[in-house]
């Protein structure tokens, strides 16, 4: 699957632009997703820039309707990255174990 999105979008990805990647080697336009999954063209294209989180419901529909699997989506580049809220969680965590 790599390669293929290589050919598409070489080098690291976010979301959007996977789903960008996989549309366009479909050969499908956001009309023909928005047909295909019943999301709006205009959410279709926020998400493609990066203007409205992949979410999981998203990522497991574009998912079916592309051929993939969901985490392609949520862990674009095969790599879990831990924004600052989840590293500030973790941090909390890890005091707590220490004092608790």
């Amino acid at each position: 699957m790599r390669a293929v999105l290589d050919e598409h979008l070489p080098g690291e990805s976010t979301p959007g632009e996977l789903l960008r990647g996989l549309r366009k080697r479909d050969g499908f336009t956001l009309k023909d997703l928005e047909e295909i999954t019943g999301i709006k063209e205009s959410n279709l294209s926020a998400i493609e820039n990066g203007h409205v989180e992949m979410t999981q419901y998203y990522a497991e529909t574009f998912a079916a309707a592309l051929g993939v699997q969901p985490t392609l989506f949520l862990y674009p580049n095969g790599k879990f990255a831990k924004d600052d809220r989840l590293l500030e969680i973790e941090h909390k965590a890890k005091l707590m174990r220490r004092h608790g």
